[in-house]
Formats: C-alpha cells, structure tokens, sequence
C-alpha cells in the first residue's frame, strides 16, 4: 500500500525564496571579508614587531653570556644584527629585511638608529622606543635602559 501525497507536500523552495537567502548570505560575507583582512595584516604585523622584539633580546642574551658585543642596526624596511662594537667594524652581520609595505619609523634612540650592548652587559648602550608600520596599523616596539625589551600595539 503506498502512501497518497500531496502535491503540497512535495513543493520545493521557491526561485524567489532561494534569492532572499544568497542575498542575506552576500551581505554577510561582504560585512566579515574586510574585518577578516584586516585582522590579518594586523597580525602580520605583529609577527614582525614580536621577530624585531625577539631579535633584540637575542643579541642581549649573546652580549650578557657569551661576552660579545653586539647590536641591532635599524633601517627603514630593514634591520642589521651585528657583532663587534659597530656594523661599521662588524664581524659578522645578518640582514633581516621587511616586505616593502612594512617600515620601520620614528626612531628615537639614544644613540642614532643603533641598538648596542657592550661584551658582558645586559644594559644596552642605547635604548628607546620605534615603530613598525604598515601605514594603517603601527606598533611600538621599546627597549629601556635596564634591559627590558617588549612592543605594544598603538
């Protein structure tokens, strides 16, 4: 014995039914995308700033118990680790450099665009703050004058 259906039950969705719905799902991926974007690049962002963070204490740890002097020299989309009392009279340097879009700004340090630790030191030489920026977001990255080292997101 088979079951007697209905027309009415048998009716799927409508092509109007079916538009409402893509409309809906369209305006809510259009509101997601960008914030999804943008926390992206923000994150890109930090990642650069916490390598820069990491960086620097690297050459700080070397300084303080490997007894080497060395430092960070900072350039606009690029970096220097270095070891020796300057890049200029460096034995050994490695370039760490920025995609073009990432720039390093407003350096204020207390001796130029350097950040040295002395053989032995764990206090660098030097020290203030920075910004990593890729124009929308931007990031401070700090180093005082007892050593400590960290960034904060402006």
């Amino acid at each position: 014995m088979g079951k007697n259906l209905n027309k009415k039950q048998l009716q799927g969705f409508s092509l109007f039914e079916l538009l409402v719905v893509m409309g809906i799902l369209l305006m809510l991926s259009a509101l997601v995308f960008p914030l999804t974007i943008q926390k992206t690049q923000e994150s890109k962002l930090e990642s650069y700033a916490s390598q820069l963070t990491t960086d620097i204490r690297y050459q700080q740890q070397r300084s303080s118990l490997k007894n080497m002097a060395g430092g960070i020299s900072l350039g606009s989309n690029q970096y220097t680790l270095f070891d020796g009392e300057s890049l200029a009279s460096a034995t050994d340097t490695d370039i760490k450099k920025y995609p073009t879009n990432i720039q390093i700004t407003s350096v204020s340090l207390t001796n130029g665009s350097e950040i040295f630790f002395p053989s032995g030191e764990f206090k660098p030489l030097s020290y203030g703050t920075l910004v990593v920026t890729d124009g929308r977001n931007s990031i401070r990255v700090y180093i005082n004058r007892e050593g400590l080292v960290g960034y904060e997101k402006l």
